[in-house]
């Protein structure tokens, strides 16, 4: 899959874990808030390898560090090496 439709995955993740949040969700989908704490500190690991290894290759830091946290490897990946 390319990586626009995995962002577009992600983005839509993101809404449905803030409207299970804000609604109080029930069921299977009352785990979104949860689930979306874990990926968001998982995101957070991310960003700090974005920041330690990657941020010389970014022209825009803070947006890219963003985006990263947003998107975690969808994003990174363009800064990684092509092997």
């Amino acid at each position: 899959m390319n990586t626009v439709a995995m962002k577009a995955a992600t983005f839509l993740f993101w809404v449905l874990a803030i409207t299970a949040w804000v609604q109080g969700w029930d069921g299977l989908l009352g785990y979104l808030p949860t689930i979306g704490l874990i990926v968001a500190g998982i995101h957070v690991l991310e960003v700090l390898l974005f920041w330690v290894a990657f941020r010389k290759k970014s022209t825009n830091v803070r947006l890219d560090a963003i985006q990263v946290f947003i998107f975690g490897m969808f994003h990174l990946q363009r800064f990684m090496p092509k092997s």
